[in-house]
């Protein structure tokens, strides 16, 4: 059985390829404590993302030929109130939904992606309760456009739970190796392998000290 640090690697978790230490396991156990309601958000949006990344070419098909008198007006800020028409909610929490619309444009139309929120909420308290995210003239573009917008936020948002967890870790338990329990947390988000895995179920047999 694969060594580390004297101790076997012993403990499966998900979506992580390698195995973890007791040592490991037991600061990974406090790490998902801590972080569980982020990956969850993480996890929500991705999925929410890739589900609409696979209709892209069905929504795009609909509202470019779906007339303005079939959809329903919607004020955004800084625009006439009943510029944007709204052809389509593209995702939706509790918090906030995130629509697409269009507007007149010359002899065709602009479309964009706006987000609407709880016109109550502290946000919209101060900004308004609409935010017009990106546009343009070509609706299948704009969409790809905007979910790999969306993926590259959610890289960072990533990235901040892995800080978050090295910084947590390295307080708690100071002097420790915490790279693979990171790699593992991370890996929680969505599927992706940590590559350290895979090296790791190749020289299973193998013994060594770090």
């Amino acid at each position: 059985m694969l060594k580390r640090n004297g101790e076997d690697c012993e403990h499966a978790v998900p979506n992580y390829p390698g195995l973890l230490t007791t040592s490991e396991h037991m600061a990974y156990t406090e790490a998902v404590t801590l972080v569980d309601e982020n990956v969850r958000q993480f996890n929500e949006r991705n999925d929410a993302l890739t589900e609409l990344e696979m209709q892209i070419p069905q929504i795009a098909e609909q509202v470019t030929t779906q007339v303005a008198r079939h959809t329903q007006p919607i004020a955004v800020n800084g625009t006439p109130e009943d510029a944007w028409h709204v052809h389509q909610v593209l995702l939706k929490s509790a918090r906030n939904e995130l629509l697409l619309c269009s507007r007149a444009a010359g002899q065709g139309k602009e479309f964009g992606v706006i987000e609407r929120f709880d016109p109550n909420s502290p946000y919209a308290r101060i900004h308004g309760d609409t935010d017009l995210q990106m546009t343009g003239s070509n609706a299948y573009l704009l969409l790809q456009n905007y979910v790999a917008s969306e993926r590259g936020v959610l890289q960072l948002f990533r990235k901040d739970i892995e800080a978050t967890v090295e910084e947590n870790l390295s307080e708690k338990l100071p002097g420790q190796n915490h790279s693979r329990v990171v790699r593992a947390i991370s890996a929680r988000c969505g599927n992706q392998v940590a590559v350290e895995g895979e090296k790791e179920k190749q020289s299973r047999s193998v013994k060594i000290r770090m």
